[in-house]
């Protein structure tokens, strides 16, 4: 008996000692990677299993970029567990990469996160050498749904509810509830999408219960934790399945929410040139040859419209009020008898200067990434290989006291006309750069100008005791701002 023990020990005891040694193999496997990259310094990797990013579940993410660029310069070699990356941070070759030789770095990665809407928002497809073009299809479809044009047609909308949003906030604010910016302006955001996207009327912050206002803080991913097995999934890419970046529920609700608006449309006939024509018009064309070739189905549709939510929703930024802006904000409005509009709305430039210089100490996407398709070779000496992952550090840009002096410092004078020649544009990079730069630009912009216009006709505002801004550690894809307070002052005229 005690042999049959001792010998089923060892066989268990040898088994594991197996899967732990395939696991280390599998881990370190792309090690030494880096170091063969003509013109690179890499970062030599830990001696442990998942090189240097394990810990980052630990880390605030855009931070940690930031320090490394000042360690280990604007170019390096990284490897973010097991995958092998080169972070860029020198502007003029991320405008080479994403503009002039944009053909050498269309796609991303491919990761499978268990759920193809996710996938399809991740731009994880399984279609890898035709994502490009089924990239253009989609692109051309969509552009012509913010323009200038449309963004007047769904300002209107958006004026509206912004100024029922307002409302509600004073009632609060005059009820001595603090003003917490997080949550007030993801109501709103909330509010502005179900308007201008469903053709809905919320009101986020009478009714939190709404099933529509809690899936939308659910995919806002608020006030959650960074799952563990997220960070894991960068040594070992199948168990991105066990932790996709959004709820899978969530994406959902808002699918068939979507489905349904858009079947209406159709039953009734319904024409309005709006996004959700656009998404009915691919809709039509998934059964043709073309979108059969590309891959692009159903999923590719309304990922599109969860990605346009996505983009609406993290761009809000917290009020940095200063005297100048106030003083422009009410000769503005004695321009124009009290009302803020779209049409006059460009006006306010130093207003859309605070907005700009928030999003880039703030930018919500944290980094960039590209895979290059075939070898690409630079001046420099720099070779990147075929099949090799690009990083973007956005925070790393944004804080380098080469394109921006005293980056720490709130500046939005950097962002003037007058000061047009001193800015590196191609070292602002909220909203990407080149083709694949954010759709939902103008729409995101035009939201924050409204809004801030609004709430600055009533009230300003001034740091208390508690507010600080932290952030949820180990994001790699959005960055977090925990909940905090201002206090919200009534202005007198």
């Amino acid at each position: 008996m005690l042999g049959v023990l001792a010998s089923l020990g060892y066989i268990i005891i040898t088994a594991l000692v197996g899967v732990v040694t395939a696991a280390f193999v599998y881990a370190r496997w792309n090690y030494g990677t880096l170091e063969k990259v003509k013109g690179l310094s890499a970062v030599v990797p830990p001696a442990l299993v998942g090189g240097s990013d394990v810990s980052v579940y630990k880390k605030i993410v855009h931070e940690q970029d930031t320090e490394n660029v000042k360690k280990y310069g604007k170019i390096y070699g990284y490897y973010e567990g097991r995958a092998p990356h080169i972070y860029i941070a020198d502007p003029e070759l991320v405008k080479l990469i994403f503009i002039k030789d944009f053909d050498h770095f269309h796609n991303k990665r491919i990761m499978d996160f268990g759920h193809e809407l996710i996938n399809e928002m991740m731009d994880h497809t399984k279609f890898y050498f035709l994502i490009d073009d089924k990239w253009k299809i989609i692109r051309t479809f969509l552009s012509p749904t913010l323009t200038t044009g449309k963004i007047r047609h769904m300002s209107i909308a958006m004026t509206e509810t912004i100024e029922d949003w307002m409302g509600t906030v004073k009632e609060k604010l005059q009820n001595n509830e603090p003003f917490e910016p997080k949550r007030l302006f993801t109501a709103l955001t909330s509010d502005v999408v179900a308007r201008c996207g469903f053709g809905t009327k919320l009101n986020s912050l009478h009714d939190p219960n709404n099933l529509f206002v809690k899936n939308m803080r659910s995919f806002c991913l608020e006030d959650v934790e960074t799952n563990f097995l997220l960070t894991l999934s960068h040594v070992f890419p199948f168990l991105a399945k066990l932790a996709p970046f959004f709820p899978p529920e969530t994406l959902e609700f808002f699918a068939n929410l979507l489905r349904n608006v858009m079947k209406s449309r159709r039953e009734n006939n319904i024409k309005i040139p709006d996004f959700i024509e656009a998404l009915n018009e691919m809709l039509e064309k998934i059964p043709t040859e073309e979108y059969k070739k590309h891959g692009i189905t159903e999923n590719t549709v309304m990922s599109q419209a969860l990605i346009f939510f996505l983009a609406a929703t993290t761009s809000q930024l917290t009020p940095d009020v200063q005297d100048k802006l106030l003083e422009e904000v009410d000769a503005y409005l004695a321009r124009h008898k009290g009302e803020v509009e779209h049409e006059t709305i460009s006006e306010l430039t130093y207003l859309s200067a605070c907005i700009h210089e928030t999003l880039r100490m703030y930018a919500p996407l944290i980094r960039v990434e590209r895979v290059c398709n075939k070898d690409w070779h630079h001046e420099s000496g720099l070779v990147v290989p075929k099949n090799m992952v690009i990083q973007v550090p956005i925070h790393a840009i944004h804080y380098n006291e080469e394109y921006f002096p005293q980056p720490h410092k709130f500046q939005p004078e950097r962002f003037l006309a007058e000061n047009k020649d001193k800015l590196n544009s191609a070292a602002f990079l909220t909203f990407g750069t080149g083709p694949h730069n954010c759709i939902g630009m103008r729409f995101a912009k035009e939201e924050l100008s409204l809004t801030m216009a609004t709430i600055l006709k009533d009230f300003k505002f001034r740091a208390n005791a508690t507010t600080k801004l932290k952030f949820f550690p180990g994001r790699t894809f959005l960055i977090q701002a925990k909940p905090f307070t201002v206090d919200a002052v009534k202005r007198t005229k």
